[in-house]
């Protein structure tokens, strides 16, 4: 805690302090007006004056690294299971540092928000587990940095429809996993590691593994339970992740350097606004504000809530200044639900890319990106473009059913070119079926659509 000096006040300071006691209107005494029976102070028979204390200061760092490491209060462990986990990042060193990196514009927030809550600072480091702390990830049924499923989402508030998705959003996602896992914390007697391995599995899968253990009067700790593969290894993986953050140079690690200070603030606009527009004049890097905001399904913000974008701390002036400089966009009306004619645009004859776009205020780009097209792709009528990347993972779903697929489960080592190569497929198709931006981004036990079946 940094202490405050104060300079005493001089017996001049003092002196001046009462002569302005006039100025300021103070009430002089009843003896003022009788000189003779006015009592002359000297300067040491004063009151002392009354130093004001310094108010506590919150801890700072120079590195986030150190906060989390601060707040360690998960119970320690040492097995086999951890070795692995810790034996799986050691080979893939690289992958690791590229992962830290990826987590600087939300690794702040997720720590300040846990260390508020007064949560273990271990579970600032699930997102790293979950999806690579990457906002846009996504699996089969589950979206976001904190992998919601949708139903687990609109249950813990998460809006859903065809401007927005809040399991993308990083602030509204983060505050829902806090609340699901202090759910959890409660429901399994505190236990913090039962809830990281109900927040995987799910609270009812975990009540059943420790009811199935009392009934043969085994013990119900979550190292004793009989659990899926999946979950057995998720704790594992979390603190065999705590353990070489706490000490990466152990490990020959190397941690992506992230300050101890805000990356993003919030901005309130009080109408729909495009975010290339906004980046554009507030000389913003488009990709990076898209990357902040990826709660938004395309550049254009959800027309009734929220109302908050996300902006760099050194470009929230700017971003303000700008705002009413934007071309304004005529309000559009919000699906009440996220049915199938919200969803999709069924293709009549005559239209294009370019006249759909304009129709569902999008634009050509979100649109071959969410179909898997390109700008002079030939459209048919009749056929369904998906307007939302939630309508896109059904179309995705759907496809699958109708033609042989597969499902893989990736190991540790895995790349997404072995696969591909295991299926004689690309890995741009493998990234397409899945929605994976990055190669990197994938993680063991993360189950992959294949539309193929592998080679014999």
């Amino acid at each position: 805690m940094n202490l405050i000096n104060r300079p005493l006040l001089t017996m001049v300071s003092v002196a001046t302090l009462l002569v302005g006691c006039e100025s300021l209107g103070v009430k002089k005494s009843d003896h003022a007006n009788n000189p003779a029976e006015t009592t002359i102070e000297t300067p040491a028979a004063q009151q002392a004056p009354v130093i004001p204390t310094a108010a506590p200061q919150e801890q700072k760092f120079e590195s986030v690294w150190e906060r989390i490491r601060t707040g360690y209060r998960l119970p320690a462990a040492s097995n086999s299971a951890v070795d692995a986990q810790i034996n799986f990042y050691t080979k893939n060193r690289n992958y690791f540092y590229k992962v830290t990196q990826q987590s600087e514009p939300f690794l702040h927030y997720v720590v300040s928000e846990m260390q508020a809550n007064d949560m273990p600072m271990e579970l600032a480091l699930l997102p790293f587990i979950e999806s690579s702390y990457n906002p846009t990830a996504s699996s089969a049924s589950n979206m976001g940095m904190w992998q919601f499923g949708a139903a687990t989402g609109r249950n813990f508030g998460l809006k859903q429809n065809r401007w927005y998705d809040g399991r993308k959003d990083v602030v509204a996602s983060t505050d829902a996993a806090i609340r699901l896992l202090k759910k959890l914390y409660a429901r399994f007697d505190n236990d913090w590691l039962l809830a990281v391995a109900a927040y995987n599995a799910g609270d009812g899968s975990i009540q059943q593994a420790i009811d199935k253990n009392r009934r043969a009067g085994k013990a119900t700790d979550f190292w004793s339970l009989p659990l899926n593969k999946t979950t057995q290894g998720y704790i594992p993986q979390l603190l065999a992740l705590s353990k070489i953050v706490a000490k990466p140079e152990a490990y020959d690690f190397k941690l992506y350097p992230i300050p101890d200070v805000p990356y993003f603030v919030k901005v309130n606009v009080d109408s729909q606004i495009n975010l290339a527009d906004a980046a554009k004049n507030s000389s913003l890097d488009s990709a990076l504000l898209k990357k902040l905001n990826a709660g938004f399904h395309s550049w254009l913000t959800d027309p009734s809530e929220p109302r908050d974008v996300l902006v760099p701390v050194d470009a929230a002036a700017t971003f303000r200044l700008q705002l009413d400089s934007l071309p304004k966009i005529a309000t559009q009306t919000i699906p009440t639900n996220t049915s199938e004619q919200n969803a999709y645009h069924t293709v009549k004859s005559g239209e294009s890319l370019w006249s759909i776009a304009k129709a569902e205020n999008t634009t050509v780009a979100t649109l071959t990106k969410l179909n898997n097209l390109n700008s002079k792709s030939a459209l048919k009528p009749g056929q369904k473009l998906a307007l939302a990347e939630q309508s896109l993972a059904q179309t995705v779903t759907s496809e699958v059913k109708t033609q042989k697929a597969s499902s893989y489960t990736i190991k540790a080592g895995d790349t997404l070119g072995q696969i591909a190569a295991r299926y004689d497929i690309s890995v741009k198709q493998i990234m397409e079926w899945n929605k994976i931006q990055d190669e990197t981004s994938i993680r063991p036990n993360q189950e992959l659509i294949v539309m193929a079946e592998p080679k014999n």
